[in-house]
C-alpha cells in the first residue's frame, strides 16, 4: 500500500513521508491512524499513542512498542516477530493471524485482545495480562508465561507444547483440546479451568491447583501432578498411564472410567472420589486414601497395596448411589448385591496378592455376605437354597476364613457334652475329661444307656466334623 493512502488525522508532527522502516515515532499520536500493510520494520515506537489504529497487514518485525497504547487497535495478520511490545496497553486489540514468533511482551496489558491463531511461538509473555483475552488455535510454542494472569482467557485447541506457565493464573481458563505436551504448570492456578480433551503429556503439574477443573477425557500420560490439588475435578475417561500422583488431593474427583495404569498414588488422597469403571492395574497405591469412595467395576489388577493403604468397604457408597442417582441399573436389590459382592471380590484379589492377609480376610466376608443378601432378594427356590447354606457357611466355618465361628461352635459342642456328663452323676472333672476325649477320638469307656450314649455317639460325629472345618478354615485363611 502506497504512502498517500496512509491516514494520520491526530498528529501534525507526523505525515505519511514518516512512515518507512526503522522510522522513529516515539512519542507521536498515531491514534486511529490508517497504516494498512505499512512496512515500520525495526522502528521505534515507544510510548507511541495507537489506540484504534489500523495496522493490519502491516510489517513489524523488530518494532520496539515499549510501553505504547494500542488499545482496540487492529493488528490483524501483521507481522510482529522479534517485536517489542513490553508493558504495552493491548485492551481489546485484535491480532487475528498475526506473527509474534520471538516478540517481548513482558507484563504487557492484553485484556479482551483477540489472537485467533496468532503465532507466539517463543514469545515472552511473562507477567502478561491475558484476562478474557481469545487465543483460539494460537501458537504459543515454547512461549514464555511465567506468572501470567489468563484469568477467563479462551486457548481452546491452542498449541501449547513446551510453554512455560509456572505460576500463571488460569482461573475460569478454556483449555478445551489445547496441545500442552512437556509444558510447565508448576504451581499455576487452573481453578474451576476447562481441559477437556486436552493434551498434557509429560506435562508438569507440581503444585498446581485444579479444584473444579473438568479433564474429561484429557490425556495425562506420564505427566508429574505431585501435590496437586484436585479436589471436585472431573476426569471422567481422562488417560492418567504412567502419572504421577505422588501425594495429590483427589477429594470428591469424580474419576469415572479413569485409566491410572501405572500410576504412582502413594499417600495420595482419593477421599470420597467416584470410581466406576477406573483402571487401576499396576498403579501405586501405597498409603493412599480410599475413604467414602465408589468402587464399582473398578480394575485393581496387580496395583500396589500396603497396610497404611486405606479403603473403605464399598457396600454402603454403592447403597447410596443406587439410591440418589437416575440409574436403572442398580435399582433391583439383587443387582445392588451383586455389585457390592463384586467390588469387595476385586479388593479381596488386590488384598491378597499383596500378602495383606487380614484385609483380604474382611473383604471375603464382607463378599460373602453380599452374595447371602443377593440370594435371599431372590424369590426363588434356588435362591432360598443358596441364601440357607451362606447362613450355615457363616454360622459355623465363617466363610471359611474366621476362626471364631468354629472355635465357638466346638466349645459350645463341648462344654454342652460336658454338662449332659455331668448330669448323669460324673464330677466336674470327669466330665470335662470324658468330654474332650469323646470330642477329639471316641468315648474312653462304653457310655451308659441312655443319653450319655446319645450325647457322647452326637459328640463324636460332631467333634470329627468340627475338627474337619477348622483344618478348612485355617488352610483357607492363608489362601484367601
Amino acid at each position: 500500500m502506497g504512502h498517500d493512502e496512509f491516514k494520520i488525522p491526530n498528529d501534525d508532527s507526523v505525515s505519511d513521508k514518516d512512515i518507512y522502516p526503522g522510522a522513529d515515532l516515539t512519542d507521536a499520536n498515531l491514534s486511529g491512524a490508517f497504516l494498512k500493510e505499512a512496512d515500520l520494520t525495526g522502528a521505534n515506537l515507544t510510548r507511541t499513542d495507537l489506540t484504534g489504529a489500523n495496522l493490519k497487514g502491516a510489517v513489524l518485525a523488530d518494532v520496539n512498542f515499549a510501553g505504547a497504547d494500542l488499545v482496540n487497535a487492529n493488528i490483524k495478520e501483521a507481522e510482529l516477530t522479534d517485536a517489542i511490545l513490553r508493558q504495552a496497553d493491548l485492551t481489546d486489540a485484535a491480532l487475528w493471524d498475526a506473527n509474534l514468533t520471538g516478540s517481548n511482551l513482558l507484563r504487557t496489558d492484553l485484556p479482551g485482545a483477540n489472537f485467533l491463531r496468532a503465532d507466539l511461538h517463543d514469545a515472552n509473555l511473562k507477567g502478561s495480562d491475558f484476562t478474557d483475552a481469545a487465543l483460539r488455535q494460537a501458537d504459543l510454542t515454547d512461549a514464555t508465561l511465567r506468572q501470567a494472569d489468563l484469568t477467563d482467557a479462551d486457548l481452546w485447541a491452542a498449541a501449547l507444547p513446551d510453554a512455560d506457565l509456572k505460576g500463571a493464573n488460569l482461573t475460569d481458563t478454556s483449555l478445551r483440546q489445547a496441545d500442552l505436551t512437556d509444558a510447565n504448570l508448576k504451581g499455576a492456578n487452573l481453578t474451576d479451568a476447562s481441559l477437556r480433551q486436552a493434551d498434557l503429556t509429560d506435562a508438569n503439574l507440581k503444585g498446581a491447583d485444579l479444584p473444579g477443573a473438568s479433564l474429561l477425557r484429557a490425556d495425562l500420560t506420564d505427566a508429574f501432578l505431585r501435590e496437586v490439588n484436585l479436589t471436585d475435578a472431573a476426569l471422567n475417561r481422562a488417560n492418567l498411564t504412567g502419572t504421577i500422583l505422588h501425594k495429590a488431593d483427589l477429594t470428591d474427583t469424580d474419576l469415572q472410567v479413569a485409566d491410572f495404569t501405572n500410576a504412582d498414588l502413594r499417600y495420595a488422597d482419593l477421599t470420597g472420589a467416584t470410581l466406576p469403571g477406573a483402571d487401576f492395574s499396576e498403579a501405586n497405591l501405597i498409603n493412599t486414601t480410599l475413604r467414602e469412595v465408589l468402587l464399582w467395576e473398578t480394575s485393581l489388577s496387580d496395583a500396589l497395596l500396603s497396610r497404611g493403604t486405606d479403603i473403605d468397604p464399598p457396600s454402603s457408597r454403592i447403597e447410596k448411589y443406587a439410591e440418589s442417582e437416575d440409574i436403572n441399573y442398580l435399582s433391583a436389590s439383587v443387582d445392588r448385591y451383586d455389585a457390592i459382592a463384586r467390588a469387595n471380590h476385586n479388593l479381596r484379589a488386590a488384598y491378597s496378592a499383596n500378602g495383606l492377609l487380614s484385609q483380604a480376610r474382611k473383604a471375603r466376608v464382607r463378599e460373602r455376605r453380599a452374595r447371602r443378601k443377593e440370594a435371599k432378594s431372590d424369590d426363588s427356590y434356588r435362591g432360598t437354597v443358596e441364601w440357607a447354606g451362606s447362613v450355615m457357611s457363616r454360622w459355623v466355618t465363617g466363610y471359611g476364613v474366621q476362626l471364631l465361628p468354629v472355635a465357638g461352635v466346638m466349645t459350645a459342642l463341648f462344654l454342652g457334652s460336658a454338662t449332659a456328663y455331668w448330669s448323669t452323676g460324673m464330677s466336674v472333672p470327669e466330665s470335662l475329661y470324658y468330654s474332650i476325649v469323646t470330642f477329639t477320638t471316641s468315648p474312653p469307656s462304653l457310655p451308659e444307656p441312655g443319653l450319655m450314649r446319645w450325647v457322647a455317639g452326637i459328640e463324636t460325629f460332631l467333634g470329627t466334623t468340627a475338627i474337619i472345618f477348622l483344618g478348612y478354615v485355617l488352610g483357607t485363611r492363608e489362601r484367601v
